[in-house]
C-alpha cells in the first residue's frame, strides 16, 4: 500500500511539474501579448494623431484654395 501510494505522490508530482511549466509557457506568452498590446495602443494613438493633423492641414489648403480662386 505504501508502494502505491509513494507512486500516486510521484505522478502527482510529475502532472505538478507539467502544469508548472505550462504555467511558466503561459505567463510567458501572456508577457509577451501585453507588451505586444501596448505598442499597438501607442501606434494607435500615433495614428488617431497624425490623422488629425492630415485633416487639418486639409482644411487650411482647402481653405487657401477658395482664397485664391
Amino acid at each position: 500500500q505504501v508502494d502505491a501510494q509513494l507512486l500516486v505522490v510521484q505522478k502527482l508530482e510529475e502532472k505538478e511539474r507539467g502544469l508548472q511549466s505550462s504555467l511558466a509557457a503561459v505567463e510567458k506568452e501572456l508577457a509577451l501579448r501585453s507588451q505586444a498590446l501596448e505598442l499597438n495602443k501607442r501606434k494607435a494613438v500615433e495614428a488617431a494623431q497624425l490623422a488629425e493633423d492630415l485633416r487639418a492641414q486639409g482644411e487650411h489648403v482647402q481653405a487657401r484654395l477658395r482664397e485664391l480662386q
